[in-house]
């Protein structure tokens, strides 16, 4: 068989009207794949270095709770929550070394992050914090306000000055206002993971196209011999259906992520893909409903 033709050898007699229903395993059909990948790193990652165990004994003096703790260690299961989410600490005095704030300390400087500080390295997706309700703070916004903090403060400027020059030159400093989902949070092997499996992905989004063209070449083909372009019409509808249902899927396969206890990296890539495969098959049929009134096939 090639890409367009199926034959196939049966032994007949002369018997008038007698007829065969011919079925294979290799009979034309058709086949549609819909994969629909969750981008990471839109508009890069910040790194946060954080703490390798709960037996730290730096992090012990912190006298936290077992929650923050939690958050501390394993924040791309738990998330970050600020040490304090209704504090009035301004960005001067945060940066300054006032951490019961509302803001979470980060480095531009993907992937190593700040050399001034050690422990293990997470990465956070800009992109998912700002579409999560966090804001940003840049290197530049933390520099201003520092030095307008340094007006009032004049006793302080030798030690402002200090910050300032950490910030500027060594850390690249940028704060996050707000909680950070675990959803934005990676490590060096999820990070790893899921951006193979987004480049596989694409890969099988290709494929997935491809098999859809076995349908629009048919009905190309239909509409040749009937003349009339009502085949291939029809066919775009359904096809067309088919892709717009596959991307309100991954939407609902995201979403509903969570709800199965998936909520991070490769988890939430794997159920919006899933839910892409559903979302398909229904946009795919309810528009293959509608086609058949352009072309029946």
């Amino acid at each position: 068989m090639d890409n367009n033709i199926f034959t196939t050898e049966i032994e007949i007699n002369n018997e008038d009207g007698l007829e065969f229903d011919v079925t294979s395993e290799q009979m034309p059909a058709r086949a549609f794949l819909f994969t629909v990948i969750d981008e990471i790193g839109q508009e890069g990652f910040l790194v946060r270095k954080i703490y390798v165990s709960p037996d730290d004994p730096y992090l012990k003096n912190l006298n936290l709770s077992s929650e923050q703790i939690n958050t501390e260690v394993n924040p791309e299961k738990y998330g970050i929550t600020p040490k304090d989410v209704n504090s009035s600490t301004t960005v001067a005095e945060h940066t300054m070394g006032n951490n019961k704030s509302n803001f979470t300390s980060t480095s531009s400087i993907f992937p190593d992050g700040s050399p001034r500080f050690d422990g293990r390295s997470i990465f956070i997706d800009i992109d998912k914090i700002k579409k999560s309700g966090a804001t940003l703070v840049s290197t530049e916004e933390i520099i201003i306000a520092l030095n307008e903090y340094k007006i009032n403060n004049k006793h302080l400027t030798k030690r402002i000055d200090k910050f300032i020059g950490y910030i500027s030159d060594i850390d690249k400093e940028v704060l996050v206002k707000g909680k950070i989902p675990a959803s934005a949070i990676f490590n060096e092997e999820s990070l790893s993971l899921t951006s193979n499996m987004i480049k596989a992905g694409r890969v099988v989004q290709v494929f997935g196209i491809a098999f859809t063209a076995y349908d629009l070449g048919i009905a190309t083909d239909e509409s040749i011999k009937i003349g009339n372009v009502k085949p291939i019409s029809a066919e775009v509808i359904r096809q067309a259906g088919g892709w717009g249902g596959a991307v309100a899927g991954m939407k609902f396969g995201a979403s509903t992520g969570a709800l199965i206890g998936i909520e991070t990296g490769p988890g939430a890539i794997i159920t919006g893909a899933i839910g892409g495969v559903i979302g398909g098959a229904v946009g795919y049929f309810s528009a293959d409903f509608v086609a058949d009134y352009v072309y029946e096939n």
